[in-house]
C-alpha cells in the first residue's frame, strides 16, 4: 500500500500561515495544501481497532476505503480469526450493505444513514472536499450536503486534534449520538497527512480505538 512522502518546508509554511491567525490555511496546510487535499479521489488504509462492547474491548483488524463523500468500504475482522470472517460494510450514495459468511444484506434506511455518517467523519479531515469556516483561532466548523456538521480543533501547528460530530442514531427514534475524536501522530501518502490513531468517545463513553499501519491516497490528476 502507499507510502510515506516527506512534506518540504511544512514547517516554514505553517509558521507562516499561522502568524496570519486564518485557522481554515493553517489546517489546509497542516493536511497538505488545499489543491492537493481537494484532488483526492480515495484514501485506503489498514491497522487495527479496540472497540468497546460495553465493558468489553474487541481487538480488530481493520480495512478502510473511502471516496469522501461518496462511497466508502470497511472491513472488520477478530485478531483470532483470518480475513475470510471480515465483516463488510459497502455504502454507495443511495444504499448500503452488509455482506459476512457470503450472505448480501441490504442496510435499513436509518442504519445506512448512521453508516455513511459515520464514515463521513473521516472525510471531514480531508478539509478541501467541505465548506469549511473559521470557529476561532483553533477551531472550524465544517458542513456537507448530506452529512451532519463538524467541529475541528486544531493543534498549534494546524493539524486536526479533535473533532465533535453529532449523528443520526441506527434506529429511528431514537436519540442522536454524540461523537468525540482525539487525533494523534500521522501517516503521509502522496503529499496527505492523515492522524494515525483515532481514539473515539461516544456519549462521553470510550467506544473506539483506531491505529493506522498502513495508509494509501489515490489522486486525481492536476
Amino acid at each position: 500500500m502507499g507510502g510515506t512522502i516527506a512534506i518540504a518546508a511544512l514547517p516554514q509554511a505553517i509558521g507562516a500561515a499561522g502568524r496570519g491567525g486564518d485557522a481554515v490555511a493553517r489546517a489546509m496546510i497542516a493536511a497538505g495544501g488545499r489543491d492537493r487535499l481537494a484532488r483526492v479521489r480515495v484514501l485506503t488504509w489498514s491497522g487495527m481497532a479496540r472497540m468497546m462492547l460495553g465493558k468489553t474491548p474487541v481487538d480488530l483488524h481493520v480495512e478502510c476505503r473511502i471516496e469522501p463523500f461518496a462511497r466508502s468500504r470497511s472491513d472488520s475482522w477478530l485478531v483470532s480469526e483470518t480475513r475470510s470472517a471480515a465483516r463488510t460494510v459497502m455504502i454507495e450514495r443511495d444504499t448500503a450493505f452488509l455482506v459476512q459468511d457470503g450472505a448480501q444484506t441490504t442496510l435499513a434506511a436509518a442504519q445506512a444513514r448512521f453508516e455513511r455518517q459515520r464514515l463521513g467523519a473521516f472525510a471531514y479531515l480531508l478539509l478541501a472536499p467541505a465548506f469549511v469556516s473559521t470557529a476561532g483561532y483553533n477551531r472550524l466548523n465544517a458542513a456537507r450536503d448530506g452529512y451532519p456538521p463538524i467541529a475541528l480543533t486544531l493543534d498549534r501547528d494546524g493539524r486536526i486534534a479533535a473533532a465533535d460530530y453529532v449523528l443520526t442514531a441506527p434506529e429511528p427514534g431514537a436519540p442522536a449520538i454524540r461523537q468525540h475524536f482525539s487525533f494523534a501522530g500521522s501517516v503521509n501518502a502522496q503529499g496527505v497527512r492523515f492522524p494515525r490513531v483515532t481514539t473515539m468517545l461516544q456519549d462521553g463513553r470510550p467506544s473506539l480505538r483506531l491505529t493506522i499501519t498502513d495508509f494509501s491516497v489515490e489522486l486525481s490528476p492536476a
